[in-house]
């Protein structure tokens, strides 16, 4: 019973000295956390707070009582405590961390009392305290048990030099960095076991997962991964299937835990390892058609089967969902890509990041021995090379790695939406038969024009069609990782912290088994209002009745920033920006990449600002608006942004900043150049969404740029093909002129 598991541990620490609850304690950090005296200082500051340690809540207590425990080398102690809490927890919401210390306290007790090896005692106590939980909860506990030993490994390097500095340790920061100690001291010790015992539990929860080759039309095959519920090896289920190319995607077993026959299939050339060279996008349609037929014929099969995807295997979603496959009856992805539209440009616009995408999702090439931060480095240095060279873009896979790619030379040669790429999406007539639950879920801030995209035109080409749209304050690398409680220095509302991948399992439940449909998913479009700690939802992504909000350029001269106004100025002017394309000598600055900046950068770039909101405002939608403009050149890339300045000067980016050829604005799949020196109208609308509640007294800021970036195209005005511009074509800065009557305008909330 809890209660006497819970004597025995107050029983030990009555017999102990009582000391108040404020107390310091001095402490001398080692060198760092790989410091060989580093497990001893531990112990020692550890068997001086437990006899001190109170703590009114009993869950919280053995918590902190289980680590404190087993770092001072009281590991029977420390198991029964640990034992204490789960019991405590027994009727509550899982807690894995319980787990996973009541594992290591185990083999530690268990390697000493039957002077057996750590490995054999860690396995015991793994097979022990892993095997009876549910599938859920065992993924919970590898989860936490799996997590890089990096990631613990920094906060005690940084706690250790707080404490250097400040040479002694409050309570609450002694038990914290305790806590952080085990956690990276215990992953020290089983990191290297987890493999076996993890393959080992699966084994008897899951059937056994095949490696299958699967013939698709033409002659190829398709390599996949099935795994299907331990429980219901007899059983028919429907399958979610995800067709990639990254190996890390794999969440078969995920789905098989979920009750669900799970699929991973790989992209033509790809196998399971990521080897082998692809040629992505051309292929994926049918054959994941094809595996979603062979599908259907399996004996374990029920004939259903839904396909989910994050960005390349999103894409992979909506190309099989055009051809209609029979058993297929849903889709649901996240920031899916699309190609022609988000990738390889934007915007019309080439970035330099496909070369490496290409280079590390589709040229089979090993990967290199490198951390992220390493490779983001060294990508960021071959940018800077390639922009102070005098290469036109055609050359610019040369330039970053040194050697000829037939793909990057495909897709440069096709800067239109042409053919060649509307061949690889949805056409009109594919779009309007769509007739399955389709879900998208995109974020503001980098992970949103394809989903725009996609989703748009469903609505347009079938309006009655089954379409669910989530939009928050996230970007691909927030979604992928999972939501945290700020992003690049904007702290998230709370509501906006969502386990975007278990949402998404939540709707296929409700599809195929049904469940009720997920809270958050309750209308077709579904926005995180960001600043009013609440979601929105309603039909369609159109604006409410209400007037959009119209804000104009103040083209006037001014001394300082100029202003966005209500109406028109009267008197009329322009406000004009010049930047010099060929000068490189920026290339060492860094673009910044926070959300919320003080003060705001204003590299060639024109700021407008507004007066003060009387009001709480609220905002939604995409940012469009027209501009009277006299360019200089037959051409300009232009960049948009736009910001909330809060009562306190701080600028938040209300959506990721929107880059476009003015050439193609409107009208992707034909350039139309401008008429150099000549005032003509340019109407754009951002690929991007926002929805926020502006603060009353805040200002927005609209800020217009032209683009001249390291990591992108630039586009020098010449009217031939951008790809063989140089910087011979600057021939002098280029020049745009915004005239009196451009405006800006968002949809306004209810």
């Amino acid at each position: 019973m809890i209660v006497g598991a819970l004597r025995v541990v107050f029983a030990l620490l009555l017999t102990l000295p009582l000391m108040a609850w404020g107390q310091d304690f001095g402490f001398q950090p080692p060198r760092d956390p790989d410091d060989p005296a580093a497990v001893e200082a531990m112990r020692d500051l550890a068997q001086r707070i437990v006899p001190v340690y109170k703590e009114a809540d009993t869950g919280v207590f053995l918590v902190n009582v289980t680590a404190l425990q087993i770092v001072s080398g009281a590991h029977v102690a420390a198991y029964d405590s640990s034992r204490a809490l789960r019991r405590l927890y027994r009727d509550k919401p899982f807690d894995g961390r319980a787990v996973v210390d009541a594992i290591y306290a185990h083999a530690r007790t268990v390697e000493a009392k039957e002077r057996s090896g750590f490995a054999q005692a860690y396995a015991h106590a793994f097979h022990e305290l892993v095997a009876p939980l549910d599938n859920a909860q065992a993924e919970a506990v590898v989860k936490l048990l799996e997590a890089p030993l990096a990631a613990y490994r920094e906060p005690v390097r940084q706690a250790f030099e707080r404490a250097r500095a400040k040479g002694s340790l409050s309570q609450a920061e002694a038990i914290a960095l305790v806590r952080s100690w085990l956690d990276y001291e215990s992953r020290r010790s089983f990191a290297v076991l987890l493999p076996e015992l993890v393959a080992a539990d699966n084994r008897s929860r899951y059937a056994a997962a095949q490696d299958l080759r699967i013939p698709v039309p033409g002659g190829a095959v398709i390599h996949a991964r099935v795994v299907r519920p331990g429980r219901a090896k007899d059983s028919r289920l429907p399958t979610l299937l995800r067709f990639t190319l990254d190996p890390s995607e794999d969440d078969a077993q995920r789905s098989a835990f979920k009750g669900y026959a799970g699929v991973t299939a790989y992209a033509r050339g790809r196998t399971p390892d990521g080897q082998g060279a692809v040629w992505p996008f051309e292929h994926d349609g049918q054959d994941a058609a094809a595996v979603i037929d062979w599908i259907a014929r399996q004996p374990w099969s029920d004939g259903r089967v839904a396909m989910l995807g994050d960005g390349y295997s999103g894409y992979a979603a909506w190309a099989a969902a055009r051809g209609k496959p029979a058993a297929l009856k849903a889709i649901a992805t996240i920031a899916p890509m699309a190609p022609g539209i988000d990738f390889p440009m934007a915007g019309q616009i080439y970035r330099n990041a496909m070369v490496r995408w290409a280079q590390e999702h589709a040229s089979g090439a090993p990967p290199r021995a490198e951390s992220q931060a390493a490779a983001d480095a060294r990508w960021q240095a071959l940018d800077a090379l390639w922009y102070r060279g005098d290469f036109p873009y055609s050359q610019i896979d040369g330039a970053l790695i040194d050697d000829f790619s037939p793909l990057i030379h495909t897709w440069l040669t096709h800067p239109s939406h042409d053919l060649y790429w509307q061949q690889l999406l949805p056409s009109a007539q594919q779009f309007a038969q769509i007739d399955i639950p389709v879900l998208t879920i995109a974020g503001y801030y980098g992970a949103e024009a394809g989903a725009l995209w996609f989703h748009r035109e469903l609505q347009r080409l079938r309006p009655q069609a089954d379409a669910t749209l989530l939009f928050g304050p996230w970007d691909a690398e927030s979604i992928r990782r999972g939501t945290a409680p700020s992003l690049r220095g904007y702290t998230l509302d709370a509501v906006a912290r969502v386990d975007l991948p278990e949402l998404r399992l939540q709707w296929l439940d409700h599809v195929f088994k049904g469940a009720k449909k997920p809270a958050l998913l309750q209308d077709r479009v579904n926005l995180q209002l960001m600043g009013a700690n609440r979601w929105r939802h309603g039909p369609s992504l159109e604006a409410s009745d209400r007037a959009a909000l119209r804000l104009y350029l103040d083209t006037r001269r001014h001394d300082g920033p100029h202003r966005l106004l209500p109406s028109p100025a009267e008197e009329g002017g322009h406000a004009q920006l010049t930047v010099d394309l060929a000068d490189r000598r920026d290339a060492d600055i860094p673009w910044p990449d926070a959300l919320r900046l003080k003060p705001l950068p204003a590299r060639n770039s024109l700021s407008f600002v507004s007066d003060p909101l009387p009001k709480d405002t609220e905002i939604e939608g995409s940012l469009r608006g027209a501009f009277d403009i006299t360019p200089s050149r037959q051409d300009v890339d232009l960049n948009v942004s736009l910001y909330e300045r809060t009562a306190g000067g701080d600028d938040l980016l209300l959506f990721e900043p929107y880059d476009f050829r003015a050439s193609y604005a409107g009208h992707r799949s034909h350039r139309r150049l401008l008429r150099a020196g000549e005032r003509q109208l340019l109407s754009f609308t951002a690929e991007r969404m926002t929805a926020r509640r502006l603060a009353a007294g805040s200002r927005l800021v609209l800020v217009l740029g032209i683009n001249k970036r390291t990591d992108r195209q630039i586009n020098f005005g010449s009217g031939k093909d951008v790809n063989s511009e140089s910087i011979a074509d600057a021939q002098g800065p280029l020049r745009v002129r915004w005239h009196e009557g451009s405006y800006v305008e968002i949809g306004r909330g209810p």
